[in-house]
C-alpha cells in the first residue's frame, strides 16, 4: 500500500469516526456544546484517541507483531488501557478546571479503579480499531509482496529457460572430464569436480528460498579456491567459518553478492591486509562480515542493483529483523549482515 493511499484512508476514517461521534453526542447529551469546557474537552478527548491510535499503529504494532513478540504486544495493549485514562485525568480534572473551574467527575469520591473502568470503553474501542487498521495494512502489504515474488519468480524461471543449456549435459560433460583427468592432472580435476558442484548448486539449490548454512559455506569456500586457482595462488584472503552449522538454513545464494563484490573492486595481492571474510553463528543469528582494503580510484556496486536487490529480499524476508550495514572508508570496505538462522 502507498504512502499516500494509506494516508488517503486514515483521512476517511478519522472524518467518518469524529463526525459520527460528535452527530450522537448533539443527540444524546443533554447539555451545552458550545462553552468553553466542552469545546476544550472535546478537542482534548480527539487529541487523546489520535494518539493512543497512532501509538499503537506505528510505534507498537509494528515492533511486536513482524516480530511475532505476542506477549510484548498483549502488555502493551494493557498499558495504552492505563495511559488513556492517566492522560485524560490530567487533561480534564486538572488543567481545564485550572482554565475553566470544572470538573468532568465528582472528585469527592472518585475511585481511580473505577476512573481506568469508565473509560475503559473508549481505550478498549480505539486500541481494537488500530489493531483492526494494522492488520489490514499488513494483510495488504503481504499479499502484494507475494504477488510480486511470484511475478519475479515466473519471469525469472521463464528467462532461465530462454537461456538455458541443459545443466545435465554440462554435469556430465564436467564429470567427464575429471574423471580422464584424475589420473593425470589431480590438480585440474579437482578444479574440475569444484566447478560441477557450483554449477549444480546454483542451479538447483537456488530453486528452493532455504538452503542448509553447510551448502553456502561449501559453496563459497570452492568459489574461493577457484579465485586462488585463477591467479596462481596469489590472493590474499581470510575465511573463516563455523566448524559445526548444524541444520541451519539461511536465503539461497544470499552470502555471494557481497564476495564477489569484495574480488572485484578489493586489493586481492596485499598480504598484510588481506581480504576478511567471516562467517559467525550465536544465538540463533548468522553474522557475515567482509573487509578489504579498495583502490581509491575504484567504484563500489554497493549502491547499484544487485544491493538493491539484496536489500528489497531481505526486507520482504526478515522485515525488521535484519541489519546490513556497509561501511566505506578511506582505504577499506566493510560491510556487516545480520540475520535470523532458520
Amino acid at each position: 500500500m502507498s504512502k499516500k493511499k494509506e494516508i488517503l484512508y486514515h483521512i476517511v476514517f478519522w472524518f467518518l469516526f469524529v463526525g459520527l461521534e460528535q452527530l450522537l453526542k448533539s443527540i444524546t447529551i443533554h447539555k451545552d456544546l458550545d462553552t468553553t469546557w466542552s469545546i476544550l474537552q472535546n478537542l482534548g478527548f480527539i487529541l487523546l484517541q489520535l494518539l493512543i491510535f497512532y501509538s499503537n499503529y506505528l510505534i507498537i504494532c509494528p515492533k511486536t507483531i513482524l516480530n511475532k513478540r505476542w506477549r510484548l504486544l498483549i502488555v502493551a495493549q494493557f498499558g495504552l488501557i492505563v495511559l488513556f485514562p492517566a492522560i485524560r485525568f490530567v487533561y480534564e480534572e486538572i488543567v481545564l478546571f485550572k482554565i475553566t473551574g470544572y470538573h468532568n467527575y465528582d472528585m469527592s469520591d472518585l475511585n481511580p479503579l473505577y476512573y481506568i473502568y469508565d473509560n475503559s470503553y473508549y481505550s478498549i474501542r480505539i486500541l481494537l480499531f488500530s489493531l483492526v487498521g494494522y492488520f489490514m495494512k499488513y494483510m495488504w502489504n503481504t499479499n502484494t509482496q507475494v504477488t510480486q515474488l511470484i511475478l519475479e519468480k515466473k519471469q525469472a524461471e521463464l528467462q532461465a529457460l530462454k537461456n538455458q543449456l541443459s545443466p545435465h549435459f554440462l554435469f556430465n560433460s564436467l564429470n567427464g572430464f575429471y574423471s580422464d583427468l584424475y589420473d593425470t592432472n589431480p590438480t585440474v580435476a579437482t578444479d574440475i569436480l569444484k566447478l560441477s558442484e557450483m554449477l549444480r548448486y546454483v542451479t538447483y539449490e537456488s530453486e528452493n528460498d532455504m538452503v542448509l548454512l553447510k551448502d553456502e559455506v561449501l559453496f563459497l569456500q570452492n568459489y574461493i579456491d577457484l579465485f586462488k586457482r585463477r591467479f596462481d595462488g596469489k590472493v590474499a584472503i581470510t575465511f573463516t567459518s563455523p566448524y559445526n552449522t548444524g541444520t541451519w538454513k539461511i536465503p539461497s545464494l544470499l552470502l555471494i553478492h557481497f564476495l564477489e563484490n569484495a574480488f572485484k573492486h578489493g586489493i586481492t595481492d596485499d598480504y598484510d591486509n588481506p581480504v576478511i571474510i567471516k562467517i559467525k553463528t550465536q544465538a540463533g543469528r548468522l553474522t557475515f562480515t567482509t573487509t578489504n582494503k579498495y583502490r581509491t580510484t575504484q567504484s563500489y556496486d554497493e549502491h547499484g542493483i544487485g544491493y538493491k536487490n539484496i536489500s528489497q529480499r531481505l526486507n520482504i524476508l526478515y522485515p525488521e529483523n535484519h541489519s546490513l550495514n556497509v561501511e566505506q572508508g578511506t582505504q577499506y570496505f566493510n560491510v556487516t549482515l545480520n540475520i535470523p538462522l532458520s
